[in-house]
């Protein structure tokens, strides 16, 4: 009997009918075994922090406080967590002198509009929420030169406030291992400078720098050694399901908590999988799923496990378009996908280099076959990306590709999964 599958899509989804499900591998994660609210898990973090005080003790002697947060890139559940924050100060919120620092690091800031949607009304008429601007340095600081040589510049909101505190979610990242913790000031609230350096094409090509591992891993190294040096006083990470709702919180101590939460979202999303010919996956959907250049990170989760000359097929609504011009100018400035793959992997360094080097060493093995309503055929050909309406017009067009029918994985919820090849490989019976 023929089963749909329901593929994250913009705020939605879109389903895709198996007609002989034995030929499919889906990779998601189990449900939660988590019975508790939102409101409980974050209670319990915050009142049990890892390697610190209590934010009631911490702020007990302080007045400015300064909480930096995710934009809207990201699902952060802020509405939740930064009310949940306030209730653990000393003192009522009203006492405080209270900024909230929208972590952008180079993308670009978010409207007025925007920052409603995500903090709620609530937050949003209370308090001052500031964009990070990368590339201004008249709201930079110099925080010195790190061991790795790169001259750190940072907000310096940093300087203004007595207690910092940062709030992210945990989930893999396709080049700094985790995303969370330190992330928040690197490339968070970094200088442009500082960024591009830390993400050069050295850092990108190490083996280390990849999905779900922080060991050796240089970007991630060096990203921890700036939120040290930026001196924050405590974090809340959370991770979340494939709802987006929490279902971990880690508060306390930058390094330590940051690791627990890691170590947390690796056990639940870690899945045996065989590599097959066709892999079709997400971006997670909104906000993800809002522009190509984001993209990247779930293309090379599937990449994990398709074969060598295999299609990934990715859905994403793309509302934004490309994203960023950067990331589409260095594109477009090559003529092939060998040209792009060598030039993308060698200095110098610049702007949005990172994620075209990635998406350039996915197509030197792979097809990419974009489903997306807000990047057409003409555009996505130019990006070196194949075009399709529908994940099943995708499906045919991947066969095509290889020349027969392949085996195939489906990976609903994108970049959240950590697939772990295994040797043996699934084949078209």
């Amino acid at each position: 009997m023929p089963e749909t599958c329901k593929i994250p899509y913009g705020k939605g989804y879109i389903s895709y009918v198996m007609k002989d499900p034995d030929r499919y591998q889906i990779l998601e994660p189990g449900p939660s075994a988590q019975e508790s609210s939102e409101e409980a898990i974050l209670r319990e973090a915050l009142d049990h922090p890892i390697g610190t005080k209590k934010l009631h003790e911490l702020t007990r002697e302080k007045k400015k406080i300064l909480i930096i947060t995710n934009d809207n890139t990201r699902p952060m559940p802020c509405r939740i967590t930064i009310p949940a924050i306030l209730k653990s100060f000393y003192y009522p919120e009203t006492y405080y002198d209270i900024t909230i620092l929208i972590a952008n690091g180079m993308h670009r800031e978010m409207t007025e509009e925007e920052k409603r949607e995500q903090f709620g009304e609530e937050l949003y008429s209370k308090y001052p929420i500031v964009n990070h601007k990368a590339g201004d340095k008249e709201n930079l600081k110099n925080f010195g030169v790190l061991s790795t040589g790169n001259e750190l510049w940072l907000n310096r909101l940093l300087t203004e406030n007595e207690v910092i505190i940062t709030e992210g979610f945990i989930e893999p990242h396709f080049f700094a291992g985790f995303s969370g913790g330190r992330k928040s000031i690197l490339p968070g609230i970094a200088g442009e400078s500082t960024i591009m350096r830390n993400h050069c094409p050295q850092n990108i090509r190490s083996p280390y720098a990849c999905s779900a591992n922080l060991e050796k891993n240089p970007v991630h190294l060096e990203c921890l050694e700036a939120a040290e040096r930026a001196g924050v006083d405590f974090i809340l990470n959370v991770a979340l399901d494939k709802k987006k709702k929490i279902i971990g919180a880690f508060a306390g101590d930058l390094r330590m908590a940051h690791l627990k939460g890691c170590r947390f979202v690796e056990e639940q999303m870690k899945i045996p999988a065989e590599k097959t010919d066709i892999v079709i996956t997400s971006n997670n959907g909104y906000p993800l799923d809002r522009n190509l250049y984001q993209l990247v990170k779930g293309a090379d989760m599937a990449a994990h496990i398709t074969k060598d000359r295999g299609v990934i097929i990715i859905a994403a609504q793309c509302a934004d378009g490309v994203g960023h011009r950067s990331f589409e100018e260095l594109i477009l400035s090559c003529a092939t996908k060998e040209e792009l793959y060598k030039k993308m992997s060698a200095p110098p360094i610049a702007a949005d280099k990172w994620q075209v080097q990635i998406l350039a060493r996915i197509l030197q093995k792979k097809e990419v076959i974009l489903v997306s309503g807000g990047i057409d055929k003409e555009k996505a050909e130019k990006l070196f990306l194949h075009h399709a309406e529908t994940v099943e017009e995708a499906v045919t067009l991947a066969e095509k590709i290889l020349g027969r029918e392949g085996t195939i994985s489906i990976i609903p919820e994108g970049p959240v999964i950590i697939p772990v090849p295994q040797e043996k490989e699934r084949h078209s019976r």
